[in-house]
This record gives structure tokens, C-alpha cells and sequence, in this order.
């Protein structure tokens, strides 16, 4: 079909900014459509019209929808000037290709300068396509739902509502630094700060020189996947192994990991600044390890001077595996890998701390030469999405 209706969510709840939202998202769109073939992209109420210069492969359409944040569902559709005989006469058509039993209409007057409203259209209609087809009307489980849009010149119908992601297009909301461990939390926070607006940097830690590239090109392989529901964007990989030796030679051993993270966050503190990020992301979940009890997330917090967001702090993990399985990374982020907070492990670990008493800790490192260190040894790799 060579037209679409997409609907937007939460950006119709926007008061007086609503169309700083709406041009966002339909610069999106355009971007990512225009590579299938010439399009119009109409602003309409609370929607957008897209209109092809040709009609397109309808699966490739999907699949870039549906990796677009800000539109809560979209329709492929037929249409018809502005009158309930033109659209019978154009349903009568459509009907030939549908077979069903059991149907219901779902009619909404766009603009309400149609000259009938919406219950009179889903009755006059539902009388003609039960004529048209004997199919009975069901309103709770119809096998089909036929959604009707009227504007003041034209009619859309279409046969199909593919839902889509909700929240709201990347980049709305500034830009954060995520830092991607290549386990199964990392990239479900990521993903869900892209559906509130946020583009996305990803920061890798490995444990390089002393474990195998396996982290890195697993980290690689989910920011690729990740980059399809943004612009690209990049990954900094930052080898970690001799500083974690460095921690390991000169502090307790019960505080190995929070000191780890510590580090990881000034580093990546760093990083996040020089590259325009307003904040840190963590794949963190309250008490789900040691080092994730509230004691330590905030003594780990204290170094950052950005602030530090935990999108799935609240998550249990079968919640977090049931949302990595829907967007795609669980499979890669199964993969066996050396996770570098898993290297040189304690037996015991530390599972409550303070500020003082890590800063303490830390007396015995040259935090500055290492933070440092981590910096200039970064490697970065560049990231596309793909136009398939």
C-alpha cells in the first residue's frame, strides 16, 4: 500500500512544546522511509500521513517502523475521498482479498468538520460489509478490525494496527554515556533510555591485556543492534586489565568490585563529558549482586559528578530476560564472555560500604593516573544501522 497512518502517544499529551516533539518524530520518519522510496510526509491531528511515490515492499515499511521510537502504532492504508459512498465503493474492493467470520469498525472523526460522527460510520458501515461478506459483528474478539479515519477530504481504512515501540524519538531528551557490559542488563537499560528520548553513547570495559577479545566484539555485536533504534552513534572500548591489576596489588580484597566500578565511573565520566552526554547509565538492579546493594550503589555513585540513571533498578531479572528476549539482545548477550568485574573476583565481597570508607580505600591508588590512563587508551568503534 502506498499510504500509512501513524499514530504518536504520549507526544498528544504535550501542551505548549508539543510540536518540537511532532517535528522530531517526523524527521525520523522521513529519514528512515525515504531510503525505500520517495515519500510525503503529511502532518494531520494527533497522526501523520505518509504517502509513497510508489507503493513499497510492506515488510520493509515495518521494519523501520517499528524500530522508531515515539509512534504507538501505524496502519497501512487504502483511501478514499470524503464520503461513505466512495469509501463503500472502495471497501467493496478490498473486500474480495479478506476472509473472516466475525468483525467489528472502529471509525474516529479526525477532524470533527466530517459531516457525520464516528457511531453512525461504524453502524452504516458494519450493515455493509455484513451484507457484503455475512460475516457477524463481534465487538469484543472480532477476527478482523476494520479502522476508519475521516478527515474533512479524505477517508483512511485499513484491515491492520501494528502496534509500535511508544515513548518517545531519540534524541528529545539530550544524550547519554551507557556503559555496555555485554551481559543481559546493560542492554535493556540502554534501550530503555532510548525510548525516553535519550541517543545513546556506549562504553565498553575488557579486561585486555589479560583476557580475550571476546568481551569487545560481543559488546560490538549488541551496540550494532542497539545503533538500529538510533542514528548509529559510537562505542568506546576501554581496556581495563591493568588498572583492575593495580586495584588488585593495592587494596583489600573484599572491595576489588566496588572499586572497579568506581573507576569504570570517572572514567567513563570522562568519556561521557568530551562527547556532549549529560548523563551515565548503568544496567544496575537493586540487590540483584553484591555490589548492587543500596550502601554500595551510592557510596560507587559519590566519584561521578554526572548523575547516574538505573533504568532497571526496580526490575527483577526474569523481568529484565522477558525485555532483552522482546528487543532482541538476549541471544547475543547468552554468549560466553570474560565480564571484566568477574576477573580476579573476592570470595567474599563487600556488601555494604560507605563514601568515606571506600575514599579511604582509595588513598592507596593514583586515581588520577589511572583514570587517565583509561582515556587515552580508549579505542572507538563507529556505528551504522542497518537500512534492511
Amino acid at each position: 500500500m502506498q499510504h500509512y497512518i501513524l499514530h504518536y502517544g504520549e507526544i498528544a499529551l504535550k501542551n505548549k512544546n508539543r510540536s518540537f516533539f511532532e517535528n522530531a518524530l517526523q524527521r525520523r520518519v522521513a529519514l528512515r522511509c525515504r531510503e525505500i522510496a520517495p515519500l510525503t510526509l503529511h502532518k494531520l491531528p494527533g497522526r501523520f500521513w505518509m504517502e509513497f511515490a510508489v507503493t513499497p515492499n510492506a515488510q520493509v515499511v515495518q521494519n523501520k517502523l517499528s524500530k522508531i521510537f515515539g509512534l504507538a502504532n501505524f496502519m497501512p492504508c487504502e483511501r478514499a475521498e470524503a464520503s461513505l459512498e466512495n469509501l463503500k465503493e472502495n471497501l467493496d474492493r478490498s473486500l474480495i482479498t479478506q476472509k473472516f467470520s466475525t468483525f467489528a469498525v472502529r471509525a474516529k472523526r479526525a477532524e470533527k468538520n466530517f459531516p457525520v460522527g464516528s457511531q453512525y460510520v461504524n453502524e452504516e458501515i458494519g450493515r455493509f460489509i455484513q451484507l457484503k461478506t455475512n460475516a457477524r459483528v463481534n465487538l469484543d474478539q472480532p477476527e478482523t478490525t476494520v479502522h476508519i479515519e475521516l478527515f474533512q477530504n479524505h477517508i483512511f481504512y485499513s484491515f491492520e494496527k501494528i502496534p509500535g515501540l511508544g515513548g518517545l524519538p531519540v534524541g528529545v531528551s539530550g544524550k547519554v554515556a551507557v556503559l555496555l557490559s555485554g551481559g543481559i542488563d546493560s542492554p535493556v537499560a540502554a534501550w530503555r533510555m532510548m525510548k525516553r528520548g535519550c541517543e545513546a553513547l556506549f562504553i565498553h570495559f575488557h579486561s585486555a591485556p589479560f583476557a580475550s577479545a571476546q568481551s569487545e566484539d560481543k559488546a560490538l555485536e549488541l551496540a550494532e543492534m542497539l545503533a538500529n533504534y538510533q542514528d548509529g552513534g559510537s562505542l568506546l572500548c576501554v581496556p581495563f586489565g591493568e588498572i583492575q591489576r593495580q586495584i588488585v596489588s593495592k587494596a583489600p580484597e573484599d572491595y576489588r568490585v566496588l572499586l572497579y566500578r568506581r573507576m569504570m565511573l570517572r572514567i567513563a565520566e570522562n568519556l561521557a563529558i568530551k562527547n556532549g552526554c549529560q548523563a551515565l547509565v548503568t544496567g544496575e538492579a537493586l540487590s540483584q549482586v553484591a555490589s548492587q546493594t543500596l550502601s554500595n550503589l551510592s557510596a560507587i555513585e559519590s566519584v561521578s559528578n554526572l548523575p547516574v540513571f538505573r533504568p532497571l533498578i526496580g526490575m527483577d531479572k526474569l523481568e529484565i530476560i522477558e525485555q532483552a528476549r522482546k528487543i532482541g539482545t538476549f541471544d547475543i548477550s547468552i554468549k560466553p564472555h570474560e565480564d571484566c568485574c568477574s576477573l580476579m573476583l573476592p570470595k567474599h565481597p563487600k556488601t555494604r560500604s560507605t563514601k568515606e570508607g571506600l575514599d579511604r580505600v582509595e588513598l592507596r591508588l593514583e586515581i588520577d593516573s589511572l583514570v587517565k590512563k583509561g582515556v587515552e587508551e580508549v579505542k572507538t568503534y563507529e556505528l551504522t544501522y542497518s537500512k534492511g
